[in-house]
């Protein structure tokens, strides 16, 4: 600490005795006088010229520029495919069925893009409905099986024939382990 603060006045002292500033010559810096102020410094630009530390916004612009690639990459395609369906194929139109013709649920929905998707990737109402009453069944089969061990329970406390109705064991220090004369003592 010491050395830091020695350093730090001598370099405080050299900058004083700058041989660039005006008013330091070479008899200035033998005599070691204090230069004259009267005359006006001269800085160029405004304020003193700081060397400004900023974090770096390169993985921002990165992040941006790949942002706007991918973007662009997927939404152009994407943009001309469902024009060209909105143009060329158009939203289905309402006619009257054939008798004894039953329209697929996907046969439904009125644009070509939403018939696709219901078709190819979501599940059928019929398959909907069958998970539905699946999960309802084994949630009654939980339920029943609550139920039964209830009652599997409360007739085990009337005849008394749980675990709770059981002798316990004995403590293992009432046995008496030492030698004995007889057999019966």
């Amino acid at each position: 600490m010491v050395g830091m603060s020695v350093l730090r006045s001598a370099a405080a002292f050299a900058a004083r005795l700058s041989p660039l500033k005006s008013g330091n010559n070479a008899a200035n810096l033998l005599t070691r006088t204090i230069p004259r102020t009267d005359k006006v410094a001269v800085r160029w630009g405004h304020g003193k010229k700081l060397f400004v530390i900023k974090p770096s916004d390169y993985y921002d612009r990165r992040f941006l520029h790949l942002l706007r690639y991918y973007i662009l990459l997927t939404g152009i395609p994407v943009a001309i495919i469902v024009t060209s369906i909105n143009i060329f194929i158009g939203e289905a139109e309402l006619v009257e069925t054939p008798e004894g013709y039953e329209p697929e649920y996907w046969e439904y929905y009125k644009h070509p893009i939403t018939r696709w998707i219901a078709r190819n990737i979501c599940d059928s109402p019929v398959k909907d409905y069958e998970k539905m009453m699946a999960a309802i069944q084994t949630e009654k089969e939980k339920a029943d099986w609550r139920l039964m061990e209830l009652d599997v329970r409360r007739q085990m406390r009337q005849k008394g024939d749980g675990p709770w109705f059981q002798v316990s064991t004995l403590n293992k220090e009432l046995i008496d382990n030492s030698p004995k004369a007889t057999p019966d003592n």
